[in-house]
């Protein structure tokens, strides 16, 4: 009996070993994981601000925190990255934080690399559920997918998914969809003059401008109805 039992805890221990999820590891991005919580370290960033979670477009916004002005604002977009990555790196670069407002805006990269609408929906529900667990007055902003020149084959597949993200914001509570490409095409769908970057895909600083004149309205209102959940 003895031994039996011994034997059945080193199974049953064996397979908890198996069945714990190792920590999410991109061999592309662990480098700037990493200098993010370098830079926490170094200067702790404030808790319960505006978190802006996503790929490329947020890194490349240098100016950010003069366009958000008047709140403390974290920014951890980063490279080409894609839904699968921001959900796996979300324990170390966005739960730390325990956000008010997220601004999230990523999707664009795995459609453009094949990923279908749905997929990328779900993992922003699970972005969304994972987020709320731990901080449940935290407010959502989903941002479209950029509807950018150099990507025109993906752009069937990017409007079903912003039809996606608009049915999340109608069916949860506390979060909001803003469509950003109003700000960088034409309502024919053609890149507005001067608002694109030389790679016809991210915006540049007047593109900017209108995207952050799109989305303050969106902001000024979660910050407003969060209050009492983050009231001190």
């Amino acid at each position: 009996m003895l031994r039996f039992l011994a034997l059945l805890l080193a199974v049953t221990g064996f397979a908890a070993d198996v069945t714990k999820p190792a920590a999410f590891s991109s061999s592309k991005y662990d480098k700037d994981i990493a200098a993010f919580e370098a830079a926490d370290k170094a200067n702790p960033p404030p808790q319960q601000a505006v978190l802006l979670s996503g790929a490329s477009t947020f890194r490349r916004w240098t100016n950010y925190a003069e366009a958000f002005k008047g709140y403390a604002v974290i920014n951890r977009g980063f490279g080409g990255s894609k839904t699968t990555e921001v959900l796996g790196y979300m324990d170390r670069i966005t739960l730390p934080y325990h956000p008010r407002v997220v601004l999230f805006h990523c999707g664009s990269n795995d459609i453009n690399a094949g990923d279908n609408a749905e997929a990328v929906a779900g993992r922003v529900r699970e972005y969304l559920s994972r987020l709320r667990k731990e901080n449940p007055g935290c407010a959502l902003i989903l941002l479209s997918t950029t509807h950018a020149p150099s990507r025109r084959k993906a752009w069937d597949e990017m409007k079903k998914a912003d039809t996606l993200f608009q049915r999340i914001a109608q069916s949860e509570p506390g979060v909001t969809y803003v469509d950003i490409n109003p700000a960088l095409n034409l309502p024919d769908g053609e890149p507005r003059p001067g608002v694109y970057a030389s790679d016809d895909l991210h915006p540049n600083d007047k593109g900017y401008a209108g995207i952050i004149a799109l989305l303050r309205p969106a902001l000024d209102k979660a910050w407003k109805e969060t209050a009492p959940a983050f009231a001190k």
